[in-house]
């Protein structure tokens, strides 16, 4: 809790995930006065359900080159901060079809071009790595020692930490219910607790950005969209390594990590349920969501789930983590102000990727905040 009475600030940050914890951390180191306000507690929104996957290598060469300048940013947060974020496990992509294994050439083909630390690894040498994954039906794979996942919980801690010593102030429990707009400028917001005014207003409210961009009159094209994934309890009957590699398998739409003797595995699909943000109750929490087993899309996670790991069943032990995610209808998050307010920015819509991009998310928000522009191209 911030015992503090000032109420006019450089910046208002409206959102404690890790996207507007970057943001304000990175504001405050140059310079600027900035008070974060989150309707919950710091971080316990789509953050604190985030798997935390680190994956770099992208379809581009320039949004790779954005999540390995991530990587730096984190690595000097640890020092900082003094606590551990990033647990590298290296990661392989794998593909069981002659599409996904163009698609993995590519990719290593682009990556070795920039620099991008990337090796093909036979059928035998995945099966080395990851003896629990049915690899008898891989046609190649890559593998990049230098990705692994980020542990979101520290994430935030360090945020909030390096933010502190830069004078950033925190106010949980401090729901935003007004955007104060005067003559077409952003000039601050109403909440819960009175009005805080700064001439810069971020939106970073995660699923609720689009509703927060409402009370502005401002229309933002974002989605609350419901997503899961499962993490297996630890058997002796299925040896985990905490080292083992993290797993994008595009074919079955999964992501794996271990985690804790166990196997954390999520699913991307088609069907999803879209959520009214509007309809939820102020009290909301998401930490206290919950799916059940027979759920469609539980089912369907833990289908595929069988099809790359075969002890992975109905009957396996296991728990379900369920939160809300941010998409946009490109799949670009959205980064930046629109023409109808001045002032007033927005950053969201990170779909299922908010984790390993905020580091650098928050360098690009500063930078078209104070300068107008980055060097990054998120568009």
């Amino acid at each position: 809790m911030n015992n503090s009475t000032q109420t006019s600030f450089d910046v208002i940050v409206i959102g404690a995930g890790v996207a507007g914890l970057s943001t304000a951390m990175q504001l405050a180191k140059r310079g600027q006065s900035v008070v974060v306000l989150e309707r919950e507690q710091l971080g316990n929104g789509s953050t604190g359900r985030a798997a935390g996957l680190l994956g770099q290598l992208r379809g581009t060469a320039e949004s790779t080159r954005m999540l390995m300048d991530g990587v730096e940013i984190v690595l000097d947060l640890e020092k900082q901060a003094d606590v551990e974020i990033y647990v590298r496990t290296g990661s392989l992509r794998i593909a069981e079809t002659p599409a996904r294994a163009q698609e993995i050439s590519d990719l290593v083909s682009m990556g070795k071009s920039i620099g991008f630390d990337i090796e093909h690894l036979t059928q035998t040498e995945v099966a080395a790595k990851l003896p629990y994954m049915k690899t008898d039906d891989l046609l190649d794979a890559c593998y990049c020692p230098t990705d692994g996942h980020l542990q979101p919980g520290e994430l935030v801690s360090a945020y909030i930490k390096v933010g502190r010593k830069h004078g950033v102030q925190y106010h949980p429990n401090c729901a935003v219910t007004n955007v104060i707009v005067t003559g077409g400028k952003a000039t601050g917001v109403e909440t819960v607790a009175g009005e805080f005014h700064a001439p810069v207003i971020v939106n970073a409210a995660g699923p609720w950005s689009y509703l927060v961009a409402g009370l502005s009159d401002s229309v933002l094209p974002t989605a609350a969209i419901c997503h899961h994934y499962l993490t297996t309890r630890p058997d002796a009957a299925v040896q985990i390594d905490r080292c083992s590699p993290a797993v994008r398998n595009r074919h079955h739409r999964l992501y794996t990590r271990p985690e804790s003797d166990g196997l954390i595995v999520g699913m991307y699909g088609e069907e999803a349920t879209e959520y009214d943000m509007e309809s939820l109750t102020r009290d909301f929490d998401m930490s206290a969501m919950k799916a059940r087993l027979d759920d469609i899309l539980v089912a369907t996670l833990v289908y595929n789930a069988n099809q790359r790991f075969p002890w992975i069943n109905e009957r396996t032990a296991m728990t379900i983590t369920t939160g809300i995610m941010t998409f946009t209808p490109d799949g670009k998050p959205f980064c930046g102000n629109l023409p109808d307010i001045e002032g007033l920015y927005h950053c969201a819509g990170f779909c299922g990727h908010g984790i390993v991009q905020s580091p650098t998310i928050g360098v690009i928000m500063a930078d078209l905040i104070l300068d107008g522009e980055t060097q990054y191209d998120i568009a």
